[in-house]
Parts: structure tokens; C-alpha cells; sequence
């Protein structure tokens, strides 16, 4: 069942017998440049703590247990060039009257209209506690030089500076922050973002109660979901750190997909694992296993940011080696592509897509997109073909158009001096 409270807010309630957990999400969604991710994850934290009725985090943990035990998330993702906040609360219901559930979704509304912001001693209190453990948290990742090189790739690689940061966010950001900001940005939030409420699972309230939301009315409309990239020609960072290991990270520019329709989408699924998903990808196998120039390399990819990133960590002396090597499995894909390991890395994808159908918290990430997306709802038996029927043709020509735009190259130090 699909219906808007009112303009901007709308619910999702899917009832199944499927699972024992029933799951209800309230997600905000809204423009990213109103909201830095270093905003959003301290807010974030600071929201997961508690709220009015229950202003200290053991309360609410106690208020939490009684539901047998139902957990909490608050969390944001980036989606392109939105933002999305969202609160979770996943319990299960022994006694199948609903009664869990009504008390699960009083909480959840608790949460999400009477945060700590509402008695001040605790949300300052809570506030400082969370900001010192994210502070605490992105200074110890400056010795993580993975993520250092993700960092740096993410930085130079985007325009706009929403998509510049990691998720966590950064320091930089952190030190701008105060509580009165985050208080105002919430407030703007509650008020003026697009709002989707979703109910999965057999033991739900009835659709009068989780109808019964004191959300205003909004616009909710978006801005375009594609992200500005920088422009011009490749950039290369070098960086030197005191490591076991040299870490490169190299950013592809993709076509525009976004648009593009849900096969064109599985084509690009499916040349990200036949790259770098596992240990029979094409990367792996020859930089790693044939020629043995990296202790690991993988490749990711984001739709809506438009990059595909490989990442590999490998011996300060065998950095140009190992850039040349993965530089020539890109070329060697858009020139032939090996049907066999197409066809396994397309079935890979098909099993994971399978068994994550056992996931009451897949199926409500599904339910989200589908409302975020809905040109792009389909079914398992769409979903088989289309990844069934991607050609190598179709793997070359993707595998053609990646535009290789930022390189990065954290070394080693103590490797570089020796």
C-alpha cells in the first residue's frame, strides 16, 4: 500500500509474512549542498542518543530492550546529489497484536519530533560527547592511509564539496560545527525535506496509525540527481606516510547512466565485478596472481556520483608496474572481454541479488530506491534476464568509455629512504 499524508510526505506499507522482524524507516531526503556529511554524521550520533522522553542513551537503550530487544539506526548516505537521513527501528513481535509495534512506532515518532535539541542540558551534553569521539575517531583515520588515498582521489576528483568529503566526513568541517548549528539544521530538515515512511513485516499497526504522522506539508521536489565532476585532464597526488604499504587509488570517469535504463545499469554491474569484484576478476588475476605487483586490488563503482575507483595496495618499488598493469587490464577489457568469467561474475550478481531477498532491511532499501526511482522497479525474474543477457559487446563499449581522471599514490616513506 502506497499513499501521501500530505504534499512531500509519503507512506509505503508492505505487509509479509516473509520474515519474523518487522522494520519502520522514516528517511529525510533533501539537496546535499544544504548539508555537509560531517553534519549529517554528527547529527546523526547526536539523534541516535535519545530523545526528550529519554534524554540519557541508557534510558533509551532500556526503552529499546523492552521492545524485545528492537534496535535502532540513525544513519546518511549520499545518493548523487542528495542527501538522505534516516531513523530505523527494526523488532520483532512474539504476540502477533500489534502491540509492539504501536509502542516501536510511538518511539520512533518520539525520535524523530522531540530529539535532544528539546532539553537542552542533555543535547549539549550529548553534543560534546559525540563531537570529541567523531573528532577522536577522524584523527585517528589520518593513519589510515587507505582511506587517506580514497580521501585525497574523493577531493580532487568532484566539484562540488558535499562529494569531495567521505562519509564520515572530515575534520575541517567538524572544527565549523557547534550545536546550534546542528539544531537549525534539523529543525529545516523536519520541516522542509522530502519525507518517505516505510512499514515491513507481518506484525505492523494498522494502516490508521501508521498513517497518523504530524509532518507539515512540503514541496519535496529535488534538485537533478547527477553530481558536477571536475573538469579537465588527469590529475596525479603524491603523498608520502610511514607504512607497511604504498596504497593507489585510481578514479574512472563513467558515462552518463543516470538516465540510462535498467540494463544499461546491470552492464555497468556487471563490468565493475568482472574488473575487480572478487579473487576470479580480471584485476585480481592479473596484477596480483600473474604478475604479483599488488597485495590486493578491487574495483567499486557509484551510479549516481558517476566514478568507478580501483584500489590497490602494493610495494613502493613496484608503483609504476602496478599502475601500468591495471591501466592495461582496462585497455585489455575494451579490446576482448573472456565470456567465461562474464558469465560468472553476471551469476555472482544474480545469487548475491537472490539471497539478499532474505533480508527484511534489503527489501526496505529496495522499497526506498523504488520510491526515489520508480522507473527503475522490477522484479527478480527482470533483474535475471537482463544480467543474462549482457554481452561482451556491450562490456568492451562500457569498458571503452571509462576516462581514467585522478590518480593518487600514498608511498611508503621508509620504503622510499631504504
Amino acid at each position: 500500500m502506497q499513499k501521501q499524508i500530505v504534499s512531500g510526505v509519503n507512506l509505503n506499507i508492505n505487509r509479509t509474512k516473509r520474515w519474523q522482524a518487522n522494520v519502520l524507516t522514516c528517511h529525510f531526503v533533501g539537496p546535499a549542498a544544504n548539508a555537509s556529511q560531517t553534519a549529517l554524521t554528527l547529527l546523526a550520533r547526536l539523534l541516535s542518543r535519545g530523545c526528550q522522553a529519554y534524554p540519557q542513551n541508557d534510558q533509551l537503550n532500556l526503552a529499546l530492550a523492552r521492545l524485545y530487544g528492537a534496535n535502532l539506526r540513525v544513519e546518511h548516505q549520499l545518493l548523487g546529489n542528495w542527501q538522505d537521513l534516516y531513523f530505523e527501528i527494526s523488532y520483532v513481535d512474539p504476540d502477533h497484536n500489534g502491540e509492539i509495534g504501536r509502542q516501536a512506532l510511538s518511539l520512533l515518532k518520539q525520535l524523530v519530533f522531540e530529539p535532544l535539541f528539546k532539553v537542552a542540558h542533555f543535547g549539549v551534553q550529548a553534543f560534546d560527547l559525540e563531537y570529541q569521539a567523531l573528532k577522536n575517531e577522524l584523527t585517528d583515520l589520518k593513519n589510515d592511509h587507505d582511506f587517506e588515498a580514497y580521501a585525497l582521489t574523493k577531493a580532487a576528483f568532484f566539484h562540488e564539496t558535499y562529494a569531495q568529503q567521505p562519509t564520515i566526513g572530515s575534520l575541517a568541517e567538524l572544527a565549523q560545527l557547534d550545536y546550534q548549528q546542528l539544531a537549525t539544521l534539523y529543525q529545516q530538515l523536519v520541516n522542509n525535506w522530502r519525507v518517505e515512511l516505510f512499514a515491513s513485516g507481518q506484525s505492523l499497526p494498522d494502516n490508521e496509525t501508521l498513517s497518523d504522522w504530524d509532518f507539515t506539508a512540503r514541496l519535496g521536489q529535488l534538485p537533478e540527481v547527477a553530481v558536477a565532476q571536475q573538469p579537465g585532464t588527469l590529475q596525479k597526488i603524491e603523498r608520502e606516510v610511514v607504512g607497511q604499504q604504498t596504497h593507489l587509488t585510481l578514479a574512472y570517469q563513467l558515462p552518463k547512466l543516470v538516465q540510462a535504463d535498467n540494463h544499461a545499469r546491470d552492464v555497468l554491474r556487471v563490468l565493475v565485478a568482472y574488473l575487480g569484484g572478487d579473487e576470479q576478476s580480471l584485476l585480481f588475476r592479473q596484477v596480483r596472481e600473474k604478475h604479483g605487483l599488488a597485495y590486493d586490488v578491487s574495483a567499486r563503482d557509484d551510479l549516481l556520483l558517476g566514478w568507478l575507483v580501483i584500489e590497490a595496495g602494493v610495494d613502493a618499488t613496484q608503483v609504476s608496474s602496478a599502475l601500468a598493469a591495471i591501466q592495461t587490464v582496462i585497455e585489455q577489457a575494451a579490446l576482448q572481454i573472456d565470456q567465461q568469467l562474464l558469465t560468472a561474475e553476471a551469476n555472482n550478481l544474480l545469487n548475491q541479488q537472490i539471497r539478499s531477498l532474505d533480508s527484511i532491511h534489503f527489501q526496505q532499501s529496495r522499497l526506498f530506491r523504488n520510491a526515489l526511482f520508480p522507473e527503475r522497479q522490477r522484479d527478480l525474474q527482470q533483474i535475471t534476464a537482463s544480467l543474462q543477457q549482457v554481452t561482451t559487446e556491450e562490456l568492451r563499449a562500457l569498458a571503452a568509455q571509462l576516462q581514467l581522471k585522478v590518480v593518487t599514490i600514498v608511498k611508503n616513506s621508509q620504503a622510499v629512504q631504504s
